[in-house]
């Protein structure tokens, strides 16, 4: 055996090897598809918890804006479901407002909405999840977590977006529930090659036209190989009408509690 033969062999050992602990290196050589992109993003990114603040801009057409403070709680379950919990802390007018998600596998996910003045949580029905929250350009049910379970994954392509080679994925609803409740009957997601994140989403309605246009920039590693945005832009094209969250604070895996992701604790003074 020569020395080159040696050579390309101890290569393929070594790829090979390398293949054992990182499974999607062996399809390096083959195409990917849209629901393996989308289960290695989830694997790359996706924390046990995180606690974190964000100045939210809200911008209306002729470029007016309102500015809010919220606080956001994110848990993964030991049974690999998320929750999560939005708190508005400024101005007066919204302060105390909160949106609680429970992740559910086998059924709808469970929202709840709690308004100070009303004194009482309110559910978001699932035929509600559809709408804005709060006066923002973010629907209720786009702050639920990617189900990959009630969703087909089609790789479109590839694009560059930012100077970024990115994989281009159109997420479609798979099931009837999903079907008849969600608003779009499309997504498309941007999805960086080299460390798989998803810099920008459209969204399809009904009628197939294109209405939101989510963009995420000022990407930073945060932890291992987990990276998160500091800022994102939610646009509704008919509207003219954006919201920009900038976080300004962020902790990751430092132990947010259980206790923290209930009614109780959503509807506190």
């Amino acid at each position: 055996m020569n020395h080159a033969h040696m050579l390309r062999l101890s290569r393929w050992g070594v790829i090979a090897a390398l293949a054992a602990f990182v499974p999607w290196l062996s399809l390096a050589g083959e195409q990917m598809t849209g629901r393996q992109i989308m289960d290695k993003q989830k694997q790359l990114h996706e924390s046990k918890d995180e606690e974190f603040r964000q100045d939210m801009l809200l911008i209306d057409r002729n470029g007016n804006t309102s500015k809010r403070e919220v606080e956001n709680f994110y848990l993964k379950t030991p049974d690999k479901l998320t929750k999560t919990m939005i708190i508005f802390l400024s101005p007066a007018d919204v302060r105390g407002t909160g949106l609680l998600t429970w992740e559910q596998k086998t059924r709808e996910d469970d929202q709840w909405l709690y308004l100070p003045a009303s004194g009482k949580e309110r559910r978001i029905a699932a035929s509600g999840k559809k709408n804005k929250f709060m006066g923002t350009d973010f629907a209720y049910e786009d702050l639920r977590p990617e189900n990959l379970d009630t969703h087909t994954y089609n790789l479109l392509g590839s694009e560059v977006v930012g100077g970024q080679d990115c994989y281009v994925v159109e997420a479609l609803p798979s099931t009837d529930q999903e079907k008849s409740e969600s608003g779009y009957a499309k997504r498309k997601f941007w999805i960086r090659k080299d460390i798989f994140y998803t810099i920008k989403k459209e969204f399809y309605n009904k009628q197939g036209q294109l209405e939101k246009i989510s963009v995420d920039e000022e990407l930073g590693n945060v932890s291992g190989p987990m990276w998160r945005s500091k800022k994102v832009t939610m646009e509704d094209l008919k509207a003219k009408h954006k919201t920009t969250t900038i976080t300004t604070e962020r902790k990751i895996d430092k132990g947010v509690p259980d206790s923290k992701f209930t009614l109780r604790e959503l509807t506190k003074k």
